[in-house]
């Protein structure tokens, strides 16, 4: 008798339908429907034939996604009897909607922010419309329902997941398609793919990229793409309690249920005699889903430049795998980071998994690179682009493109995983590549990182493996090669890019053959600039157009005689990349010094003005005439001018020359004039600033009572390192040059 009453005062069972009509039955579920009698609805939807979800399992999602935070669990098993027993064609399209209210980054509605006390689930009142009533705790019959079995049983009261609550919707989502969309059987599934899987995109680039939202969204394309299972036999509920009993003890029905297929599908068979999709209808589906995967794999690494670990540091890890006497110490823990923390281990499973699914759908990342190289069209499909015939579906894979850095990342991975196999671009392919994607710049945006690691890492295999095997590139793409990465290295906030970037492009510098060009390019490193033209002129582009370059924000030449000067460096960074040059151009003399036919014969020091142009010009900007010694004089006859400023930014600079001398000047028979003038000027600038630094210290003993020094006080002690460096560079220098001169 107790149990007949209960049922009767439960109206989620009282109103079922026959008893009611189902719109009736879903007005009566916003209104009663609750997290605390979630389960007793999951039990009327999963006992019977499947009728309930299917007439109104497509309207019911709107009533469940906002209990996934306060009941985690009955909400998803919710979802997925819906998907599993509902209509899947109109599931499915009420499931993009969904979807596309996540992406919608104006709608930062939360609506699953529920008090913990109040079983009352808020709808929103719409324009017009009078404000909701809430019948609360009341019955049909107008009883309050009691509330002793939540509060007798509060273990059972499971507790909100951390994280976004989008992102939690989003993964119930993504689950709910795995699921429907191979229940949909008909002539054209790529119809239902294209409308579920675009939205799918959308909210998972707006909702905050994670692991665990990365790895859903992988998991039902692999179930959409993988090999399927036979299906296993439903399993028989584990109790044959009534009704009434089962809102009592909402835990007890477990069960997965069983998956019912299309009720639509027999009937557009009979309508159109078409029992299965054609060949060119799985093409589509095919090629969309290995769109979407790279789509997918290119938001994911893309995401990660707000991380500590900005990519997935593949240059890095090969450099310690290939050079390790090349790694120093500190770079070796940062590698070895990725074999001991957790988040680095989670990034590199799930790049497998992506792998794992390309290779599941054919997608050969070697044929598809070079595609995006050379712009290659499908000889299959020629219309590939061609926006004439366009429809809201695909009709054909040409008109399904892969997102350009999804198929670099994918390749760069696998290259990655395979470091000694032949790489399957040239260094030449590469150079088009990387001008792409990061084109020289008056203004240079700072580069994703994810995307400059890939393409370092392939850079750098090529430059280690196989280096004899293709032709060298002609001096223009080398130059513009080289220049670019220059430029990357100087705006690259991260050290571990920054350094492989400067590594690799000090590597591909020594090895071309031609020592002019090598000359060129330290010429333009030192002077902070470089005459490249635009990259399509050194590609030959059959027709090049004057006007504004629209990523460079420069005037486009059509012709190699009008090149525009763009910068290397910021100006803050100017005496750093002077330094490297400097460095470069050492490392060249230091190979002469072995083998007089390689390297750069140090020759034009002797004498500044019987030399090519392009050595004199190299001359001048490593001893410019017009250095000024610092001295108390100069300092003070302008003090706006910030003399002393200037030459501790370029100390760094001038502590390079001087090394460079250090080498050269005992292989040397002659000497130029400026090169004496230059070591003398900055012994006293550094005499000078020797001074100065003991000023400052003494006077900032005598002010031990104050809490600060003066403004040049502090800013002498800063630079206290590269002034004793100074020092020390023009003591070896001055040896160096008195040995050279005991010898002639």
């Amino acid at each position: 008798m107790a149990d007949q009453n209960s049922t009767r005062e439960d109206p989620l069972i009282a109103a079922l339908p026959p008893t009611t009509d189902y719109i009736t039955y879903l007005t009566l579920l916003e209104y009663q429907l609750t997290p605390q009698n979630l389960p007793t609805l999951n039990r009327l939807l999963n006992d019977d034939d499947g009728k309930l979800a299917e007439e109104i399992g497509w309207d019911l999602l709107r009533l469940i996604l906002p209990m996934l935070s306060p009941a985690p669990e009955e909400a998803v098993r919710c979802t997925e009897i819906v998907a599993r027993r509902g209509n899947p064609r109109e599931v499915v399209v009420r499931v993009a909607e969904e979807l596309e209210k996540l992406g919608d980054p104006a709608d930062e509605l939360e609506d699953d922010d529920l008090d913990d006390d109040d079983d009352d689930v808020t709808l929103p009142t719409f324009a017009g419309e009078a404000p909701r009533v809430h019948l609360g705790d009341m019955t049909l019959e107008g009883m309050p329902e009691t509330k002793q079995h939540t509060e007798a049983n509060p273990s059972e009261t499971v507790q909100p997941p951390t994280g976004s609550s989008k992102a939690i919707k989003l993964q119930a989502l993504l689950n709910m398609l795995g699921i429907l969309h191979p229940r949909i059987k008909t002539q054209y599934p790529s119809r239902f793919l294209a409308t579920s899987l675009p939205a799918a995109l959308g909210a998972y680039r707006t909702i905050p990229i994670t692991t665990a939202t990365t790895s859903s969204f992988l998991t039902m394309l692999e179930k959409l793409a993988g090999k399927k299972r036979p299906a296993l036999p439903p399993r028989a509920s584990t109790t044959n309690a009534n009704i009434a009993s089962s809102s009592r003890h909402p835990q007890e029905s477990t069960a997965t249920p069983a998956t019912l297929p299309d009720p639509e599908a027999k009937a557009e068979e009979e309508e159109t005699g078409v029992k299965a999709p054609s060949d060119e209808e799985k093409a589509i589906i095919h090629r969309l889903l290995s769109a979407v995967t790279l789509e997918v794999l290119d938001e994911y690494l893309s995401s990660l430049s707000s991380h500590e670990h900005p990519s997935m540091s593949w240059t890095a890890r090969l450099r310690e795998t290939l050079e390790p006497h090349r790694v120093n110490s500190l770079k070796v823990q940062e590698t070895q980071l990725w074999k001991e923390t957790e988040e680095l281990k989670q990034r590199d499973t799930l790049l497998s998994k992506f792998h794992k699914l390309c290779t599941e759908l054919n997608v050969h990342s070697s044929i598809e690179i070079k595609k995006v190289v050379h712009g290659e069209v499908d000889p299959e499909h020629p219309d590939q682009g061609d926006e004439e015939g366009l429809s809201e579906y695909p009709t054909s894979p040409a008109q399904i493109p892969f997102p350009r850095a999804g198929v670099i990342f994918l390749h760069a991975y696998e290259a990655f995983l395979s470091s000694d196999a032949s790489p399957v671009l040239s260094t030449s392919e590469l150079t088009k590549l990387i001008a792409h994607s990061f084109p020289l710049s008056a203004a240079p945006s700072i580069p994703n990182p994810a995307l400059q690691d890939s393409l370092l890492s392939l850079l750098y295999i090529k430059a280690l493996v196989n280096t004899t095997i293709d032709a060298p590139p002609i001096p223009a793409k080398i130059l513009l090669l080289i220049s670019t990465l220059t430029q990357l290295f100087t705006i690259t906030p991260w050290a571990s890019l920054r350094d492989s970037a400067h590594h690799i492009a000090s590597r591909l510098l020594h090895a071309y053959p031609d020592p002019n060009i090598r000359l060129q390019i330290i010429t333009q490193t030192l002077r902070g600039s470089t005459v490249s033209t635009n990259w399509a002129e050194t590609f030959d582009d059959p027709d090049p157009e004057p006007g504004i370059d629209e990523e460079t924000g420069l005037t486009r030449s059509t012709s190699a005689l009008q090149p525009h000067p763009i910068p290397l460096a910021p100006p803050q960074q100017l005496p750093a990349l002077k330094a490297i040059g400097v460095k470069w151009l050492k490392d060249e003399f230091f190979v002469w010094t072995r083998d007089k036919f390689s390297g750069i014969e140090p020759a034009f020091l002797t004498t500044s003005g019987n030399d090519t142009s392009e050595a004199s010009a190299l001359f001048d900007l490593l001893f410019p005439s017009d250095l000024e010694t610092l001295s108390s004089e100069t300092i003070s006859t302008d003090p706006e001018s910030d003399t002393l400023g200037s030459f501790l930014l370029d100390i760094a600079f001038y502590i390079s020359t001087l090394n460079l001398l250090c080498i050269v000047l005992p292989r040397l028979r002659s000497l130029d004039a400026r090169v004496d003038k230059h070591i003398a000027s900055l012994t006293k600038s550094s005499k000078f600033l020797g001074q100065l630094l003991e000023q400052a210290t003494s006077a900032s003993k005598n002010r031990a009572t104050h809490d600060q020094g003066s403004n040049e006080d502090g800013f002498l002690d800063e630079s206290r390192a590269d002034i004793i460096a100074l020092q020390d560079a023009c003591t070896r220098a001055n040896a160096a040059l008195k040995q050279a001169g005991n010898v002639a």
